[in-house]
């Protein structure tokens, strides 16, 4: 070290660091540790209890309300976290929002845990840093340097998809290794491709072009990719239209303009007065003619199915009926953006202005039932718009999944469509995919060693640090699938110190071989998005003095202090306990 630093190091007092917000990250980091990697295990959430819910007195049963998961952004969004530096961590998986309003698909988060590990890694060996004296300022900086080595190591890692001998295949691999779920478990293999099919057709998956519906009837292998919309709990207008239309042209009646397909009120017609019983008659034949009128409009442009948000009143299903016209009507926003983005129509708020160039086709419309709901006796049906051209929404049909173990499997499928889009470029991201299975963590940490030795200044230290912090990735991934993390590690070390760059572990085997031909890939994107995400965090919580919920008082959080808890106990249990 030069002899400025070494000044500094007698002359500066050892900085005081806020333990309670280490002891936050840390406790948080322990509960998502197991869910790192492709063998986690299982965390429940429990959020309320039956015998602290409910009103005996008043007749009210209480309920349980629990989560049971393996993704690290499900279990970190349902944990009712109460410490102040609770929002930091947060917005790993994303902006907040005022309750309950995420529309499904809208954000699939992946990588959370391991941003979550590695940063609650970096302030640990930070917080060693600075009981000997190192200032917060100079583990920032150490930390910004070795996150620059990071970047160029993943930048020599990265190998875009087309670059494989089968790109497809590569495709599929990523979209496996980043369904990590036990929901998942051999089905990994059905559902890759599945969304490999859903990217290479739409893009981005969001919620606007990639739906997921499950139903628990059927078998898993039997799921499928609908190339089109499927609109669950909906049905035909009238039992009489027919259940299936091939080659069908659609029209998207979006409006309310002229009251749509439903019956205008005389009051509510501007300028008509009715004060006579053949005025009202006068204008019920006017309505009549006027019902006619629009559905044979429907006829000449040769619409086989017409989507409706509004109603259809009964005249105009008898009429729809007559022409043979499939009608669906009262669709969300949501399932009518899906039908006009993969049959390609174009939504009409004036009926009178339809032309054949606004109408959307698909190969196969048909309404079908499936399994029997629960306590009903009618079974659940659902409205398939399938076989269409081009579709800009397709829609992955997972059978034999419900309940908890369902909507998991449900966000792994969309982890693994995500995933291939990252990989491939798509939604402004760094194209390519680098090893998993430790292998690139392992050419980061050697990289960031070298890196330490050649630095002249405290600095070092922090690259040292981070070094460490990124073993214990690979020291996780070991742990949860069963093996010796400290012989794992070391097995690992041997392997690349003998120029074998690519070996990592596969898991659930538990092998030590080449990772890329194991089929072990992750985006790059991710990778970077991971590393930049926890560096930035431990970077802000070094910076923090002390963290204040201005809603509970002023005096700060104490080391061990409760971070999940009850209102009724907050502040008074410990992390330890």
């Amino acid at each position: 070290m030069g002899g400025r630093d070494a000044r500094r190091s007698r002359s500066e007092p050892a900085p005081r660091f806020p333990q309670a917000n280490i002891t936050a990250v840390g406790a948080i980091a322990e509960i998502l540790r197991t869910t790192l990697g492709p063998t986690p295990q299982d965390t429940l959430v429990l959020s309320q209890l039956e015998t602290r819910s409910g009103d005996a007195d008043r007749g009210i049963p209480g309920t349980d309300e629990y989560v049971v998961a393996s993704d690290g952004a499900t279990i970190l969004e349902e944990l009712p976290l109460e410490h102040p530096i609770a929002p930091v961590l947060l917005r790993v998986v994303g902006p907040e929002r005022p309750g309950d309003t995420d529309v499904e698909g809208e954000r699939v988060p992946d990588g959370i845990t391991t941003t979550v590990v590695l940063g609650a890694a970096l302030l640990d060996e930070a917080a060693t840093l600075l009981e000997k004296g190192l200032h917060p300022t100079t583990v920032s900086m150490g930390y910004e340097t070795a996150l620059g080595v990071v970047a160029d190591v993943l930048d020599d890692a990265t190998r875009s998809l087309s670059a494989f001998p089968d790109s497809t295949a590569a495709a599929s691999a990523v979209a496996r290794t980043a369904m990590t779920g036990n929901d998942v478990g051999a089905f990994a293999d059905d559902w890759a491709p599945l969304a490999v099919d859903a990217v290479e057709t739409v893009g981005t998956p969001d919620e606007t072009t990639f739906a997921v519906r499950r139903f628990s009837n059927g078998r898993i292998d039997e799921s499928r990719l609908v190339r089109g919309a499927v609109l669950d709990r909906y049905s035909r207008a009238h039992p009489e239209m027919e259940r299936e239309k091939r080659d069908a042209t659609v029209l998207a009646l979006g409006g309310q303009d002229n009251r749509g397909l439903q019956i205008r009120e005389p009051e509510s017609m501007a300028g008509v007065r009715v004060d006579s019983v053949a005025t009202e008659a006068a204008l019920g034949d006017a309505e009549h003619a006027r019902r006619r009128e629009v559905v044979d409009h429907l006829v000449e442009l040769g619409v086989d199915v017409v989507v409706t948000r509004s109603g259809i009143d009964r005249h105009y299903l008898r009429l729809l009926v007559d022409a043979g016209v499939l009608g669906v009507r009262g669709v969300t926003s949501l399932d009518f953006s899906h039908v006009c983005r993969g049959t390609g129509a174009t939504a009409i708020i004036k009926l009178d202005d339809a032309t054949a160039a606004d109408l959307g086709h698909a190969g196969v419309v048909e309404e079908q039932r499936i399994g029997r709901r629960k306590h009903r006796r009618k079974r659940r049906r659902i409205l398939v718009f399938d076989e269409c051209d081009a579709p800009e929404t397709v829609t992955a049909v997972l059978t034999g999944v419900s309940g908890q173990p369902g909507d998991q499997m449900a966000r792994q499928v969309r982890k693994a469509a995500a995933a291939v889009a990252a990989a491939r470029g798509f939604g402004r991201r760094r194209p390519g995919v680098v090893p998993g299975g430790g292998t690139t963590e392992l050419r980061i940490a050697r990289a960031l060693r070298t890196t330490a030795r050649s630095t002249d200044t405290r600095e070092q230290l922090a690259i040292e640090a981070y070094a460490d912090a990124v073993d214990r990735i690979v020291t996780t991934l070991a742990r949860n699938g069963g093996r010796d993390p400290v012989t794992t590690l070391a097995d690992l070390r041997a392997a690349h110190e003998t120029d074998s760059e690519r070996a990592g572990l596969v898991l659930p085997d538990g092998t030590i071989e080449d990772t890329v031909d194991a089929g072990v890939l992750d985006p790059v994107a991710y990778r970077r998005e991971q590393y930049v995400c926890a560096t930035e965090v431990s970077q802000l919580l070094l910076t923090i003095d002390d963290a204040i919920d201005a809603e509970r008082g002023e005096e700060g959080a104490s080391p061990g202090e409760a971070l999940y808890d009850t209102p009724g106990s907050r502040r008074t249990d410990s992390t330890d306990g």
